[in-house]
């Protein structure tokens, strides 16, 4: 079985699609939600990245200068390492700490839908070929 490619290019690629899109806007939700924390999603695929950016970081503000052991469990929540802060940092030097875990967070949670995207059209095809 073949794991579903989730490099940098992948999730560009993967952004571009729709339904991946506005899944990941209401995971994000739910993530953010299940903190406390209210994101707000239209919906609208073409407004995804520039509708929920903000609205995260002015979060991820929060969180860094309120409360890290907050920040760390909502972190450890979605699944995001030091190991990859670390490795987002040095990819975008220019940008400051909170925009590069918020670019880190929006990835993670689209890694997530696509993962999930795979496995459900796994299943599909198993299911599809039982019937057949």
């Amino acid at each position: 079985m073949n794991i579903p490619a989730t490099s940098r290019a992948d999730l560009q690629e993967a952004s571009r699609k729709n339904e991946l899109i506005i899944e990941t806007g209401r995971q994000i939700q739910k993530d953010f939600g299940e903190f406390g924390l209210e994101i707000h999603f239209s919906g609208k695929a073409n407004d995804f990245y520039e509708e929920l950016f903000e609205q995260m970081k002015e979060h991820v503000d929060s969180l860094v200068t309120s409360s890290i052991d907050r920040l760390m469990n909502f972190l450890y929540r979605i699944d995001i390492s030091e190991k990859q802060i670390a490795l987002y940092e040095k990819e975008m030097p220019n940008r400051d700490y909170n925009e590069v875990l918020t670019e880190l967070i929006i990835h993670r949670e689209l890694k997530k839908v696509i993962t999930r995207d795979y496995f459900r059209q796994q299943s599909n095809k198993n299911e599809q070929i039982k019937l057949d």
